[in-house]
């Protein structure tokens, strides 16, 4: 019994002393893992952007917070104090865990790299020391864009069931978006979003060669509250079958029509002149007037044969501010025995005319179908038509006095008031007129002559600006230069003429007393009329020479050496602009600015970038030009201010659509511009920044 005790004892002994043992071994195993760990010094695992784009998580948008996530958890005001970002962001912190989240007191600025770095000295609770820093380099994304769509812009042929897609940069604010679309003609439409794709689904299919125009305003806004940085606009044309209207004219549901203006459509193949019938052609409310097939005018016509276009004239002006419908009949049928499937229909609305264009914008558009002359007020109110031809205008000359004006499409010149009345056909049959510019005075208006046939010169000519025969500005011989006789009596086969240089673009000094152009063989000219005399240097120009204010010279750009291409005969003539020359990359690349003084026999190269273009001379000194960005459609580039010491300064500098002209507005701190594809912009030149007026327009003028 005793034994059997002793043994139990010493049995509960040895599982005492083992229960010991082990804890003893499990402590100990503990204290080693705790004092390596502490030892160890805290580490950053990651910085991040809580808010940034899908595609790249290193474009944040503007409303992120920075996350720095440390490997355990450290001392608060360490780790605060080792934080920085730059540029300099004010803010707060807050933590969860060994995860520090800075949040910006305000929206980051747009298009701004920033780098976040935390430095070494983050300590943890044990006293251990970070020494590795961490940085995170990031860029907050711009004003949202629509960067694709389905159809591209200007399609033809759409199927007439497809859906229209649009694709963002970013994710969207959807409902701000549904909120600014807008679609012309209206028709219904349902949206479904996928990402940064937004689906348009007609509830009808498309009409037959309808042109469609969809509208986002600049109110739309991304998922952090950002607005587009402009309105965007995408237009595309129905596949059509039968015979289908490709332009109507004035366009659908547009404003600040002419009162003056012809009402026509023009169509996909020749008409059958026989088909019309007067009652085919609905106007309400009525409208007397002829209705006839015709082939376009001008140089329309010139590029494109054969009559193609219904023509309505009415027999006097519209009624002011009135909208009118018209519907036409599928009575028409083409040439071919096509017809029409269905009857189009469609409405416009006139403006009120003015006697002038005392301070107000004059510019080129075809928001009524056609390009012509427009004017609105310096705040972008007030749309109105001032010319309605049924060929693309292409330039543009302005009185003096704001009342009357010319337009040219290549072929003819057509005058008229700006109220809409005393429109006269200026061009005669077999030439070419374009460039035309008003005297100081506005007594008369010169222009360059162009032989229809051979798209040979013919020199520069005048014409009262009232009316009345032109005349033929004979050139006088430059010092030096010896005269060759030529040939009279018209070409014989022993003695055929020489040919003559093509002249274009003359410009008036300021002070009346002179007369700049431009010979496309490559030389620029002044005509000092008062002297009688003409001298000219070698200098390739592809813009119109512009006169400095006090009349001492013009600046011109272009090329030291070189020359056009010749003018193309049966042709209508390209305006002389580097968009619309066809020049090469290099070419547009190596355009130089320079001066040409009066009486001066060689151009001084200004001491400016390479590639300007379009200069256009203000007060004191100050010139504002167009660098070409390579590649760019229709030679646009940046827009940059020259000052007296010709250092030239960026306006617009913050990105957008580039430019394609500019002008100084009546107070010299404004400037007017157009942007590609954007519309016509004002510019305050203190601050460099832009205010968009319309959505599109070219070539915008402030008359004073």
């Amino acid at each position: 019994m005793r034994g059997t005790l002793r043994g139990s004892i010493r049995g509960a002994s040895i599982r005492t002393l083992g229960a010991f043992a082990i804890g003893f071994l499990i402590l100990a195993g503990i204290l080693y893992v705790a004092s390596t760990v502490d030892a160890r010094p805290p580490t950053v695992e990651r910085i991040g952007l809580t808010h940034h784009l899908s595609a790249d998580d290193g474009v944040a948008l503007t409303t992120t917070s920075v996350e720095v996530v440390f490997s355990e958890t450290v001392d608060r005001a360490s780790a605060q104090g080792a934080f920085s970002i730059t540029p300099t962001v004010p803010g707060a912190f807050s933590w969860t865990g060994a995860t520090m989240t800075f949040t910006p007191a305000e929206r980051l600025p747009l298009q701004t790299d920033f780098v976040v770095r935390v430095a070494s000295g983050v300590r943890d609770p044990g006293g251990n020391v970070m020494t590795t820093p961490s940085e995170l380099a990031f860029v907050t994304v711009g004003h949202p864009t629509v960067v694709g769509s389905q159809p591209q812009p200007n399609a033809a042929d759409v199927p007439l069931t497809d859906p229209i897609v649009l694709q963002f940069s970013t994710l969207m604010d959807t409902a701000s978006v549904e909120d600014a679309l807008s679609v012309t003609p209206q028709m219904e439409l349902s949206a479904t979003w996928s990402g940064e794709r937004l689906t348009l689904t007609p509830a009808e299919p498309l009409a037959e060669g309808e042109r469609y125009t969809i509208r986002l305003a600049a109110t739309a806004r991304d998922s952090a509250g950002t607005p587009l940085a402009g309105p965007y606009t995408l237009s595309f044309a129905a596949v059509r079958s039968g015979l289908s209207a490709e332009i109507r004219f004035p366009a659908n549901d547009v404003e600040g029509i002419s009162p003056a203006t012809p009402i026509a459509l023009v169509f996909d193949r020749a008409l059958d002149p026989g088909s019309v019938q007067a009652d085919d052609l609905v106007i309400e409310p009525g409208v007397p007037g002829s209705l006839a097939v015709v082939a376009a005018p001008g140089a329309a016509g010139m590029r494109e044969p054969g009559p193609r276009m219904l023509r309505f004239v009415p027999s006097g002006p519209l009624a002011p501010n009135t909208t009118y419908r018209v519907t036409l009949d599928p009575g028409l049928t083409a040439a071919d025995g096509s017809g029409l499937a269905s009857p189009i229909s469609w409405r416009f609305t006139t403006g009120s005319p003015a006697a002038s264009l005392s301070n107000q914008i004059a510019f080129l558009s075809d928001r009524a179908g056609i390009a012509n002359l427009w004017a609105m007020n310096p705040d972008g109110s007030g749309l109105r038509q001032l010319s309605a031809e049924l060929s693309p205008v292409t330039s543009y000359a302005l009185a003096p006095d704001g009342r009357s004006f010319v337009v040219g499409d290549g072929a003819v010149l057509v005058r008229e008031g700006t109220d809409g009345r005393g429109r006269q056909l200026l061009t005669e049959e077999g030439v070419l007129e374009v460039d035309p510019a008003f005297a100081p005075s506005g007594a008369e208006i010169a222009f360059a002559r162009i032989d229809a046939e051979t798209g040979g010169g013919l020199g520069l000519w005048t014409r009262p600006s009232t009316g009345g025969d032109a005349r033929q500005l004979p050139l006088p011989l430059e010092p030096g230069a010896t005269s060759t006789p030529r040939p009279s009596g018209g070409p014989t086969a022993s003695a055929p003429p020489s040919p003559q240089p093509v002249l274009r673009a003359p410009r008036y000094s300021p002070d009346g007393e002179a007369l700049a152009f431009v010979d496309v063989s490559g030389r620029v000219g002044i005509l000092d009329v008062a002297r009688d005399r003409l001298t000219t240097a070698r200098f390739a120009a592809v813009d119109p020479p512009e006169w400095l204010p006090d009349s001492s010279g013009v600046i011109v750009a272009g090329s030291p050496g070189g020359a056009l291409e010749p003018i193309a005969a049966r042709e209508p003539m390209p305006v002389l602009d580097p968009g619309a020359l066809h020049l090469s990359s290099f070419a547009l690349g190596g355009l130089r600015l320079a001066h040409l003084d009066r009486g001066a026999a060689v151009v001084r190269l200004l001491d400016q970038v390479a590639g300007a273009a379009r200069p256009v001379a203000g007060r004191v000194g100050r010139y504002l030009f167009v660098q070409v960005q390579p590649g760019a459609p229709q030679a646009a580039g940046s827009l940059l201010l020259s000052d007296a010491s010709n250092r030239a300064t960026q306006l617009l500098a913050n990105g957008g659509p580039p430019v394609t002209s500019a002008g100084f507005g009546p107070q010299a701190r404004i400037v007017v511009a157009a942007r590609l594809d954007a519309g016509i912009w004002l510019i305050d030149i203190a601050t460099g920044q832009g205010t968009q007026l319309t959505t599109e327009g070219s070539l915008p003028t402030w008359l004073p």
